[in-house]
């Protein structure tokens, strides 16, 4: 990660084309206006990024352009997939160590079939991951795989393997959080997944949250960050409160919140493209009740843009 300071992570959209091959340039124009706007980046991520459809090329190509236009400017991190098994990870390492991104994420494992895995398991598959490659990893915690990691596995994780950098959680409980950075936030960078937790993260000595809300409202995301680190109270309760409402709005669509997310972002004109099967695209009337509700929120960096 690029030092301790308070951050918000995007985990970016890929953008395709009508025919469904990577549309470059529009993926260069959103790198470009995330980095504008302040906020840290993840790419290829199997929610939002859609990592599931894209092929080792695809991968590849977009980590290439967001190094291009992020490297050195804001952070910079290989997401992935969930996979079934140690090997699988190991492989994702292997194509994107050399990629030159700050940190490489390490994804929950997934035995498959609603089966999860027991601490035992969990501490062999993280072992051998980390001992695969000499690149910066970020261990995740998050209850969407079914389970969390005990924070007594992550902290002999942090404590035997110092390439080992920082933590993501996503989850609802508080009580793991306050935790997990007492015990860790001298040792890693932690960093809650998903805005709801946010302030909770940064009051409690995290570092900061992640989300996909940036993709439409990156300098919203960070705004909510300067707001704190200046201490301006009026400003995060506005900036924070927009970013909650901005989320309820583009997540009620489901599917990682890309089904409203995509849409919203053509809607106002913004690199967004089609989403991949199987995702469906929402109707008009749904789209045109979604950017109402936007427009509703007054967001800054919105105003003035063409809708259509």
């Amino acid at each position: 990660m690029t030092g301790k300071k308070l951050s918000v992570i995007t985990i970016s959209i890929t953008t395709f084309d009508e025919q469904g091959r990577l549309d470059e340039d529009a993926y260069r124009k959103h790198m470009c206006r995330l980095r504008d706007g302040g906020v840290s980046v993840y790419v290829g991520g199997s929610g939002s990024g859609e990592g599931y459809s894209l092929t080792p090329e695809e991968n590849a190509r977009i980590l290439a352009i967001a190094v291009e236009e992020l490297k050195g400017k804001t952070g910079i991190y290989a997401d992935g997939v969930e996979p079934r098994n140690a090997k699988e990870m190991i492989s994702f390492m292997r194509r994107v160590e050399n990629s030159n991104v700050d940190a490489v994420r390490i994804m929950p494992l997934d035995p498959g079939h609603g089966s999860k895995p027991n601490v035992a398991e969990l501490e062999k598959y993280h072992c051998a991951v980390i001992e695969s490659t000499a690149a910066p990893l970020i261990l995740t915690s998050h209850d969407s795989a079914g389970y969390i990691l005990p924070i007594d596995l992550i902290e002999r994780l942090a404590n035997r393997y110092p390439h080992v950098c920082a933590i993501n959680y996503g989850g609802k409980d508080t009580t793991y959080l306050a935790e997990l950075i007492k015990r860790m936030n001298s040792r890693l960078v932690v960093h809650c997944a998903g805005c709801t937790n946010g302030l909770a993260t940064l009051t409690l000595g995290g570092h900061g949250f992640m989300g996909n809300e940036g993709n439409l409202a990156p300098a919203l995301a960070h705004s909510v960050i300067t707001a704190f680190e200046s201490n301006d109270r009026d400003r995060l309760r506005a900036a924070f409160g927009k970013l909650m409402s901005l989320a309820m709005i583009v997540q009620r669509y489901g599917g990682s919140s890309l089904r409203g997310l995509k849409p919203a972002l053509n809607a106002f004109g913004l690199p967004g493209g089609p989403l991949r099967e199987p995702r469906l695209p929402l109707d008009a009337a749904e789209v045109q009740k979604m950017v109402n509700a936007i427009i509703e929120l007054q967001i800054p960096e919105l105003a003035g843009l063409p809708k259509r």
